[in-house]
């Protein structure tokens, strides 16, 4: 009766067990099914402790299969108290090598009470387990679709209970709910690092990316396009939250384009404004594409935006260059107009400002020789307006529809002069890294003016005689001859015949130049024409300057006329710009050289002198004109007649 009795005790209290262990097993099982990734880890560890303390042993572990399967390292492990732990790196196949090919290649279950029901075969694998003092062990291969790619070991030491085999289907069961949960850990750790990834590289690209639920609206978005929208990291976004700061007039537009993209399944794309808390306004493109459920309903919009707003502004800035340009060239196009239409008014002679025998004498001569196609020779001192002349001589010719080229003979380097006249190829000589044409090709069918023609090198002058006498020229580095059409205005200051004379200026060139000479009379020669140069020049810088000018003291216009002008027209015109500048009214005062001294006279008219005194005694004064010390007691005058004074002479008392 008794040995009945215990039976059924015994009886009971293994399916008291048993009941407990499924009941584990469902409660971990249910744990484990909306566990977050992040606490995985933690209820491994947790259930594997469970595991160990339900059956007496003294640690519980979870390997893993390399790929090759020749390996297997710990991912997770409960130790009891005293028990010593493996490192994570260590391979546990080695040493194990029955152990470990029964349950990687033959898929089977290893497991023993004592070391002595190890088969004989399993000989090599009895040092690692003595060494590692363990008594009992439990070992599951869990399966990944043909491979085992997990095992499950439980193990007992010295004065564990012993580990029944019933258990390793539920074992098997357990290992498997564990398994999975680190599956699952590992891929949402692989999807998170894929998205930290994606956001690195679209801020790399400074683009934002984000997603748009269909049902509710509810939008996800990165960072960057938090920022770009103009949205706190705490803010809930949704697309009508989007749409209030988009700019008016882009909201029915963009809200069009999301629904042509739901219900089309083409790809969305577009630019829109939105406008940001302090008022400015944000140019954003976006791109995506909508995805929809399996029964084919629209299930959220995904894509990207960037901030196109600087490559707006500068398209913006492009078309307001392209508008001024536009307006540039017509206003160019008009000014040509009208610039050959006041040369017509000035008597066909350009600017040429004058009605002296001398200036009239040299005109003459001008219209003379303008519509022929002659060379002429401008004679003259610096300063007396030879451009203008040459310049008159084209606009008087047939070549004037043509624009006349210029070119400085004295202003360009020696080396440089020749590959400036005559043009020059690519590689001529070092330093030519491109082709370029020659004044002679660009006057072309017009005219060349050659200033300070005097100053021109001795052997540019030999080519230069070459090419007025062939009509063609050759390119530094081109042999072959470009036939030219040129009618040539020559210039200088300088005695050429002497030049000639002394060995400076070739004396067959002086010869082709001096066909048609003419002389440019000096400032000195025409005093007659000192005020109206004078007024043409006034006119011209009050326009520039701004500035009104309307009387010019005889005293000051006599000692215009009376000075000699060393610097002519040029001087002139320079003394009248410094007066301009200086001008305070509406009366022109002005300062020449003293061409015996080289200082300056001031000369002012009478008025100009009692203004400036009484404006020094008013400001000493601090403006007080009667009384005792006041500026009328002080100059001597009566305070009545100093008032008619000041009003007269356009004294004001300061605001």
């Amino acid at each position: 009766m008794s040995s009945v009795f215990e039976f059924e005790t015994s009886l009971r209290g293994q399916l008291e067990d048993r009941l407990r262990f499924e009941t584990f097993i469902s409660d971990l099982s249910a744990r484990f099914v909306r566990l977050p990734s992040s606490k995985v880890n933690q209820e491994i560890d947790h259930a594997l402790r469970e595991v160990t303390e339900f059956f007496h042993a003294h640690r519980c572990g979870l390997l893993e299969v390399s790929g090759d399967l020749k390996m297997a390292r710990i991912t997770h492990a409960w130790y009891a108290e005293g028990v010593r732990r493996v490192l994570p790196d260590t391979n546990c196949a080695q040493g194990h090598a029955w152990s470990f090919d029964r349950l990687v290649k033959q898929k089977q279950a290893v497991s023993f009470n004592d070391l002595s029901d190890l088969p004989p075969e399993a000989a090599s694998d009895l040092p690692a387990y003595e060494a590692s003092g363990v008594c009992s062990s439990l070992m599951i291969p869990l399966f990944t679709g043909e491979a085992v790619r997990h095992i499950v070991v439980l193990q007992t030491m010295a004065g564990g209970g012993a580990l029944a085999k019933e258990y390793i289907p539920r074992l098997q069961l357990l290992a498997e709910i564990l398994v999975n949960a680190v599956g699952r850990k590992n891929a949402d750790d692989a999807l998170r690092e894929s998205e930290a990834r994606l956001s690195l590289a679209a801020a790399s690209a400074q683009a934002a990316l984000w997603t748009i639920e269909a049902e509710t609206g509810h939008v996800w978005c990165t960072d960057q396009g938090r920022e770009l929208l103009g949205f706190t990291p705490s803010d809930e976004i949704t697309f009508d939250r989007i749409l209030q700061v988009v700019h008016p007039d882009d909201r029915s537009r963009i809200r069009e384009i999301v629904a042509q993209a739901y219900a089309t399944r083409n790809e969305a794309s577009g630019e829109f404004q939105i406008v940001l808390p302090g008022g400015n306004v944000r140019w954003i493109a976006f791109r995506g594409r909508a995805q929809y459920t399996s029964a084919g309903a629209p299930l959220r919009l995904m894509g990207c935006s960037i901030d196109i707003s600087k490559r707006k502004h500068a398209d913006e800035e492009l078309r307001n260059a392209l508008d001024e340009v536009r307006q540039l060239r017509d206003q160019l196009q008009h000014e040509n107009m009208h610039l050959r239409q006041e040369v017509k008014q000035l008597c066909g002679h350009s600017r040429i400002v004058g009605q002296s025998a001398a200036i009239r004498g040299a005109l003459a001569q001008v219209e003379q020789v303008a519509p022929t196609p002659s060379t002429v020779l401008l004679l003259g001192e610096t300063g007396t307006g030879k451009e203008l002349f040459a310049s008159a001589i084209h606009e008087l010719s047939s070549r004037k529809s043509r624009l006349m080229i210029r070119m400085n003979c004295a202003a360009i380097p020696a080396p440089l002069i020749e590959s400036e006249l005559f043009g020059r190829e690519k590689g001529a000589y070092t330093g030519a890294v491109s082709k370029q044409i020659g004044r002679f090709e660009m006057a072309h069918g017009s005219t060349l003016f050659l200033d300070e023609i005097g100053d021109l090198p001795m052997d540019i002058q030999v080519k230069l005689l070459r090419v007025l006498q062939e009509k063609s020229l050759e390119r530094l580095g081109n042999p072959r001859p470009i036939a030219v059409d040129v009618r040539i205005i020559a210039a200088t200051n300088k005695d050429l015949e002497k030049a000639v004379h002394d060995g400076k200026f070739r004396e067959d060139l002086y010869y082709r130049l001096n066909v048609f000479p003419i002389t440019v009379p000096p400032l000195r020669d025409r005093r007659e024409d000192i005020p109206l140069l004078t007024w043409a020049f006034v006119e011209e810088f009050a326009t520039m300057l701004g500035k009104h000018v309307d009387a010019i003291p005889q005293s000051t216009m006599d000692i215009l006329v009376r000075y000699s002008w060393p610097g002519n027209i040029r001087e002139l015109r320079n003394v009248i710009e410094r007066a301009m500048i200086l001008a305070t009214d509406s009366k022109l005062r002005v300062q020449v050289p003293n061409g015996t001294n080289g200082k300056s006279l001031q000369m002012f008219a009478l008025e100009d002198v009692e203004r400036k005194h009484f404006l020094s005694v008013l400001d000493m004064t601090g403006w007080r004109v009667r009384g005792k010390n006041g500026a009328a007691e002080i100059l001597g005058l009566r305070p009545t007649t100093l008032a008619s004074r000041m009003a007269k002479l356009g004294i004001k008392r300061p605001a």
